[in-house]
């Protein structure tokens, strides 16, 4: 239920939701409201799209591209971290997810490409169950910089002993004419349920059946290395890169 409405630099929105009071903060696209509308709220609020459910702290409005209609082109929700897995991983929570999720996002410029790779190849493998369940992407500024996943949990690297897991997986990757590219054991996740890939940021589509062999070929030897290329030492396994 919307209470009432606040105007400063934000068009401030109190919301009450299951019997708790929620401070939403809005910002809209320049022109998309009439001035003199936006200091009244009996005419201001049946103009906004429908507000969206759970807990989000900001968004922003804008006019949809196809039918001009007002939408929420993006919502801001504050995470909870748990863990730090990585330079740039984290374990984190959120009441709109009743299990932990994990957040991957470029710290420096020069890796949103990698994240823009990394995201077309989530939605290129979408629904298959070759890699973690995609559940959004993370925005700074207009942009995007990072994306959320399920977050495995019980996982652990792939050994020798996975081999025939592995390449089942990766021969299903390869069935759709897409070559991972980086094929080190800890991006081969072992979990009770089976075997998941993570890290696709040179993920590519490839139709040319030499070098989805070659990198057939090579994952034996790469779930044999002893090293830890890939991941950040040996107490630390099982989770993406």
């Amino acid at each position: 239920m919307l209470l009432f409405m606040k105007l400063g630099d934000l068009l401030g929105y109190e919301v009450l939701e299951e019997g708790k009071l929620y401070v939403k903060n809005v910002t809209t696209a320049p022109g998309i409201l009439p001035k003199d509308h936006r200091t009244f709220a009996p005419i201001l609020i049946p103009l906004l799209p429908e507000f969206p459910t759970g807990h989000w702290n900001s968004a922003h409005i804008c006019k949809a591209e196809t039918n001009n209609e007002l939408v929420f082109s993006r919502i801001t929700y504050k995470l909870t971290n748990l863990k730090r897995l990585r330079q740039n991983i984290h374990k984190v929570s959120h009441p709109s997810f009743s299990q932990p999720i994990l957040v991957k996002f470029a710290e420096f410029s020069w890796q949103i490409p990698q994240v823009e790779c990394e995201t077309t190849a989530y939605q290129w493998i979408d629904g298959s169950g070759i890699g973690p369940k995609f559940l959004g992407h993370v925005t700074e500024a207009g942009r995007t910089i990072g994306f959320v996943t399920e977050f495995v949990e019980d996982a652990r690297t792939a050994t020798l002993q996975d081999l025939e897991q592995c390449q089942g997986i990766l021969t299903k990757l390869h069935a759709m004419d897409l070559k991972h590219g980086d094929i080190n054991k800890h991006n081969f996740l072992i979990y009770p349920e089976g075997v998941l890939l993570v890290d696709f940021e040179t993920t590519r589509s490839c139709n040319k059946q030499e070098e989805l062999e070659e990198e057939y070929r090579k994952l034996e030897a790469s779930l044999g290395d002893l090293s830890h290329r890939g991941g950040v030492g040996p107490r630390i396994v099982g989770l993406p890169i």
